[in-house]
């Protein structure tokens, strides 16, 4: 079977082990007092990484009101938009359970999400 030719695999991928050389991050991470819409840039850096290559919420908010998703490719340079290149920003949006996001001014500082972090 042919490989898809829509897929890129991120660099490392391709071998045996490659996971060994990822770095992880897992931990809860909370809303903050003033949302605005459109989310807000966070850096890989944030979790000790030079790039982000997976950045996942592992279910809603502790009220179970809020989800939280990452946006790649927003405010990136042309070259993070690759698929192939560890992100450096992601952009994070609140939306709330019925898929709306959440309006400017809101207060979400008592929300937490646990959150699972790859990179490198």
């Amino acid at each position: 079977m042919a490989a898809n030719q829509n897929s890129i695999a991120c660099p490392g991928y391709m071998a045996p082990g490659a996971l060994a050389s990822r770095l992880e991050w897992t931990g809860d991470i909370f809303g903050n007092a003033n949302y605005q819409i459109g989310g807000y840039n966070v850096s890989a850096q944030t979790y000790g990484m030079g790039g982000i290559e997976f950045w996942e919420a592992t279910g809603p908010s502790n009220s179970g009101n809020y989800n939280i998703y990452a946006i790649f490719g927003s405010n990136a340079s042309a070259t993070e938009n690759f698929a192939n290149t560890p992100k450096t920003l992601l952009v994070k949006c609140y939306y709330q359970a019925n898929s709306v996001e959440v309006a400017n001014n809101t207060n979400l500082a008592a929300e937490v999400w646990r959150v699972y972090v790859q990179g490198v």
